[in-house]
């Protein structure tokens, strides 16, 4: 769902999103939808995946070394 919105920019940013529109080939609306998601981080698996594992390294870096001393969590229970 997208909704309409008004917003007040400084002349040199609209002159600055005008040239990159007609570089690029994207209408204005679309850049700053991407600007946006880009600053916001919204919309990108990358980028929660990077988050969460920045936010998870220390027990990750913990797991592994675990594995490494004793082997894998439940090995005993392997079919293979």
């Amino acid at each position: 769902m997208t909704r309409k919105m008004t917003i007040t920019l400084e002349e040199s940013i609209l002159s600055n999103l005008d040239d990159y529109a007609l570089k690029s080939g994207k209408k204005k609306a679309q850049i700053i939808r991407e600007a946006l998601n880009s600053y916001l981080n919204i919309n990108t698996k990358e980028s929660k995946k990077e988050k969460w594992e920045k936010e998870n390294r220390e027990a990750i870096e913990f797991y592994n070394k675990i594995v490494d001393k004793e082997g894998l969590i439940l090995k005993h229970s392997r079919m293979f």
